[in-house]
């Protein structure tokens, strides 16, 4: 093919390559650019939430438990008493680089029905069986917090050994566990302690962070690749070629 000065003339290897590479590209940065928008999604969701009143875990039916999981970041009070007695060590929680546990007590809700209260971070000081004191009132009282998730990390439903005594040492959270040893029944998320209530420990909450900007700038990545590897084909597919007028003389 003659373009003025120039002969396109690729060779079939490079021809191959970038009908392969260069649409490859292109679908990975528009995929980096549909999670960017599913992430800005679930912030602008989690933003909404965060404007609602406080939900009154207290008037949850036990049809509506099941959907508290979309209502995760809401703020949330509950009425009731901690279970003193009862309280778990969530292993392997840092903070400020330092290892230590993650406190959760049951926060009993009526007879048999409670909600698990993350009452923040304490540090690791030597052994695991000497640890700050963090024991707290059974009175009755109003807590407030927000709702969270239970963790994602992977679930042992056997990792509670009743007979090890309280508080237990755990490397998951498994409220179908925790269940079975309490005999009450947990609501299906955790309450993270608002840092402004009292009887709880360090509590510096990470906010839901989509990694929206990150996404951004790996389509941009891929697509400043595919504009590269489009140049370079051109580039080496197009010899300049002598003109007629210059042949002639």
């Amino acid at each position: 093919m003659r373009l003025a000065n120039y002969e396109f003339s690729p060779s079939l290897a490079a021809t191959l390559a970038t009908l392969l590479l260069f649409p490859l590209l292109i679908s990975l940065g528009i995929w980096q650019l549909n999670r960017a928008d599913e992430k800005r999604a679930i912030e602008d969701q989690i933003h909404d939430r965060q404007q609602k009143a406080p939900l009154y875990l207290n008037d949850v039916l036990p049809e509506q438990e099941s959907k508290l999981l979309q209502q995760v970041y809401r703020a949330a009070t509950a009425e009731g008493h901690y279970d003193s007695e009862h309280q778990f060590l969530y292993d392997n929680r840092t903070h400020n680089g330092k290892p230590g546990y993650h406190v959760l007590t049951p926060f009993i809700l009526r007879e048999n029905d409670a909600v698990l209260v993350n009452r923040g971070w304490i540090p690791y000081i030597g052994t695991r069986d000497n640890i700050q004191d963090i024991s707290v009132g059974m009175v009755q009282q109003v807590i407030h917090g927000n709702i969270k998730a239970p963790s994602e990390s992977i679930i042992l439903d056997k990792a509670l050994q009743a007979d090890n005594g309280y508080p237990q040492t755990i490397q998951a959270i498994s409220l179908l566990a925790m269940e079975e040893q309490l005999e009450y029944k947990f609501l299906p998320v955790i309450i993270e302690l608002d840092a402004k209530e009292k009887k709880g420990f360090v509590r510096e909450w990470q906010p839901y962070y989509g990694s929206i900007a990150r996404h951004v700038g790996y389509a941009i990545q891929w697509f400043a690749m595919a504009a590269v590897l489009l140049a370079l084909y051109l580039k080496y597919s197009l010899k300049a070629v002598k003109s007629e007028a210059n042949e002639y003389y």
